[in-house]
């Protein structure tokens, strides 16, 4: 609640495709840096401070710009912890902070959502790259999911694929 009886919200929301499978995989690696729950983790981690700002200021301005600030910071926390692979997940972060029914901030993400079009061309080329680097290629074909199995792993079809 803010001084005026308004309830108070914020939130980030991460709008990729696959933000929410990327987030809730624990067995991902992520070998350029990131992690699952990263969008979860610095919530937890950081919520103590959130609601001491919020509790310091709610009197002042009735806590919205503590809640703001709350919101930049855990989408600036995004940023630092989500896989970094290509870069549009870290950045999509879009935080927002309602009043009641009325949204009073709300910060685009830096990155906006990929088309179909883009993913697809995304998709083709982290297959292309991981081939080059001899790295295995998981993919779905059919509904069935095929691999390429990377330099280092032992295959019975190694050269014959």
């Amino acid at each position: 609640m803010n001084g005026h009886g308004q309830l108070l919200e914020m939130s980030v929301v991460v709008d990729q495709v696959y933000a929410h499978y990327q987030h809730e995989h624990l067995n991902f690696r992520h070998p350029r840096g990131g992690r699952a729950k990263y969008l979860e983790g610095p919530l937890y981690e950081n919520y103590r401070d959130y609601l001491d700002v919020y509790a310091n200021e709610v009197l002042k301005d009735g806590g919205e710009r503590a809640m703001e600030h709350a919101a930049e910071h855990l989408s600036d926390q995004v940023e630092l912890e989500a896989p970094r692979e290509w870069g549009d997940l870290m950045k999509s972060g879009h935080p927002t902070v309602k009043s009641g029914l009325e949204t009073i901030y709300d910060r685009p993400p830096k990155v906006r959502r990929l088309t179909e079009q883009e993913l697809k061309a995304k998709s083709r080329a982290i297959m292309r790259m991981r081939i080059a680097l001899g790295q295995t290629v998981y993919f779905m074909r059919h509904g069935k999911v095929m691999v390429i199995p990377g330099k280092n792993e032992p295959h019975a079809l190694r050269g014959r694929l």
